[in-house]
């Protein structure tokens, strides 16, 4: 039985290749016959290092990871696990077992070593399932077993590729395969768990982020709803998380997402240079064209993230182009970064060098990350492949 861990392709195509990690040989040939049934091409990896560079690296391969049951046990292991099982990623990973195979997450079984039912499972294009309803007590006692991950999402200065920054993104991991965001933080907000749920986000970065900034130079952002981000011991409690860290406040950000109007602009002017003062800048997220929020950009923003669908609309649109370009120029007469989210092709990088925008996010430089895949996703982002 296979599992599919994500789903996510570009344009229907697949690029990837069939990464066979194993040490046992009938596993391995079991994995180029598969490999040859559904003509893909089967690449032999000699350590989980290797498998991890694979995986984590920035582009749009569409991987396929068959390990065996001796592989699966490595010192890697854990880091594989969590690099294929990003909700944004496009990797499979199978294990190949007739016995049941320790360090694996509850939820997921592996696969016969028999070629035909391996090659029906690098078939198989199976979402991660949603599972049972959920409850805000699950959720409460799932924070309490240390349930919630973080996954760290890259951001690089487009004009020398020098990675500045990664954003924090949470991950309910209470089995296989994790419960998506957009289940279970509209639960958190409206069961008021959004509170807890940031402070292990932030903490979890602190300790994770922190000690890679002696080789990685990048700051951390943590995404806040208004409510929390007007809460006056904030910082307070993001100073106690850095208490035992060598990380500074300026290295800690915050990524305000409320999109409902902001009624108090004086009061939240006031949070923003309180922030500030505190050492963290906020930058304002998901702007969007003709977004209504633009009376806020005028606040004590450190920066604006451009969603998405602004960036997408960048090539075809002259509107677009024209918001994006007033954008620019307001941001830099402010001190503000412009961040451009949802990159996924060259051309879109290029179009926003020549624009003006600050920093790009997005799948063609990195999918979201466990913190431990970060150095191996430097070396070959510096490196320039593959793009």
């Amino acid at each position: 039985m296979s599992l599919r861990l994500a789903s996510a392709r570009e344009g229907g195509v697949t690029h990837g290749r069939v990464l066979v990690l194993a040490r046992d040989p009938r596993v391995i040939a079991t994995a180029h016959d598969a490999a040859r049934r559904v003509r893909r091409f089967a690449a032999m990896l000699q350590t989980g290092k290797q498998a991890l560079a694979l995986l984590t690296a920035p582009g749009r391969a569409d991987h396929q990871l068959v390990c065996d049951r001796g592989a699966a046990e490595a010192a890697c292991w854990p880091d594989l696990v969590a690099a294929a099982a990003e909700q944004h990623g496009r990797t499979s990973l199978l294990v190949v077992s007739d016995r049941p195979v320790g360090r694996l997450p509850r939820g997921m079984l592996p696969v016969p070593n028999d070629s035909a039912l391996l090659a029906a499972a690098l078939r198989a294009n199976q979402s991660p399932a949603s599972g049972e309803p959920l409850e805000a007590a699950s959720l409460r006692s799932g924070l309490g077993r240390g349930e919630i991950v973080v996954r760290y999402q890259p951001m690089v200065r487009i004009s020398d590729r020098q990675p500045v920054m990664v954003e924090a993104l949470a991950r309910w991991t209470p089995s296989y395969p994790p419960i998506a965001p957009d289940l279970f933080l509209p639960l958190a907000a409206r069961t008021g768990l959004m509170r807890p749920l940031s402070m292990a986000v932030a903490g979890s970065a602190v300790r994770e982020i922190g000690p890679l900034r002696q080789r990685l130079r990048i700051g951390v952002t943590v995404n806040l709803p208004l409510d929390l981000l007007r809460q006056p011991d904030l910082a307070t409690w993001l100073g106690r998380a850095r208490a035992h860290s060598t990380m500074r406040a300026e290295d800690l950000s915050l990524e305000l997402t409320e999109h409902a109007e902001v009624h108090d602009r004086s009061g939240l002017d006031r949070v923003l240079r309180r922030l500030r003062h505190a050492g963290h800048g906020v930058l304002l997220d998901d702007i969007l064209l003709d977004d209504p929020r633009t009376p806020l950009f005028e606040l004590p923003f450190s920066g604006l993230k451009l969603d998405r669908s602004l960036i997408t609309a960048l090539p075809t649109q002259a509107r677009a182009r024209q918001a994006v370009r007033r954008l620019v120029r307001g941001a830099e007469a402010r001190g503000q970064v412009l961040v451009a989210e949802g990159v996924t092709h060259p051309m879109q990088l290029r179009l926003l060098g020549e624009m003006g925008i600050h920093w790009a996010q997005g799948f063609l430089i990195s999918r979201p990350l466990p913190a431990s895949a970060l150095l191996a996703w430097s070396e070959l982002w510096r490196a320039g492949r593959p793009l």
